[in-house]
């Protein structure tokens, strides 16, 4: 696990192949809503989130059912990081620690939703990482980001959108006077992913399903040389 060939991965990593990559996903991308926000309940919901602890990084990947925040599943992986962070690249990164986390989370439930921490469409080549993951799963995904990486922001009414070129691509959420990013990753609409997200927000900082997963990865930094049962990390949360 903690042992990954990271002198071949990144030998094996080329910038200018991945962004080819991510120019062709963007094509494959489906803004049209495969959800419904007036049939999430009691649906589950999974939400994906990576930390960091010196050369390591820990990938998440939680479920719950929705309205209740039931736990589900949850898996935890534990890797090399590898692949430097490089803006706009964050995916290649980042899916060699969520999605070992996912697959075995999909293995045991069929998730309405994804909600992945990172972009989705709000990205140079219209590509984050809840795109690649939206795209690659075949599955509706929500991006979800505490900063800015492309675009200009714009008020529209009430509303306050990132806008590229003619294309609105997130829609800032503001919480406790700080700004989330939200953007759909694939088979959701922007304005669709905007309200889930509100609904599974209330009074915390990020969606319920971030805020599991973002805590549960950061617990785990003290517990990498024990027994990681997601189970324990969840009953300290609440």
């Amino acid at each position: 696990m903690f042992y990954d060939n990271c002198e071949q991965i990144k030998a094996s990593f080329n910038k200018d192949i991945a962004i080819k990559i991510q120019n062709i996903i963007s094509k494959k991308v489906d803004l049209r809503d495969y959800v419904n926000t007036n049939e999430i309940e009691g649906k589950i919901v999974v939400g994906l989130d990576a930390s960091y602890i010196n050369d390591l990084g820990i990938g998440v990947a939680v479920a719950i059912k929705y309205p209740q925040y039931e736990f589900i599943d949850c898996n935890i992986t534990i890797r090399k990081v590898c692949i430097p962070y490089i803006p706009g690249l964050l995916a290649f990164r980042e899916m060699y620690l969520l999605v070992p986390s996912l697959l075995k989370t999909l293995k045991k439930v069929n998730p309405y939703l994804l909600f992945v921490d990172g972009h989705g469409y709000a990205h140079p080549r219209f590509a984050g990482i809840a795109t690649h993951i939206g795209v690659v799963f075949d599955i509706p995904t929500i991006g979800i980001a505490k900063k800015r990486l492309v675009g200009e922001e714009v008020l529209e009414g009430e509303n306050i959108y990132l806008k590229i070129g003619d294309k609105l691509v997130s829609k800032i959420l503001l919480i406790k006077n700080k700004k989330i990013y939200i953007s759909p990753g694939n088979k959701i609409s922007l304005e669709t992913s905007f309200n889930i997200t509100k609904m599974m927000s209330g009074s915390f900082k990020l969606p319920m399903p971030i805020y599991i997963a973002d805590r549960i990865s950061k617990m785990a930094k003290s517990y990498l040389n024990s027994d990681l049962d997601c189970k324990k990390f969840i009953d300290k949360i609440k």
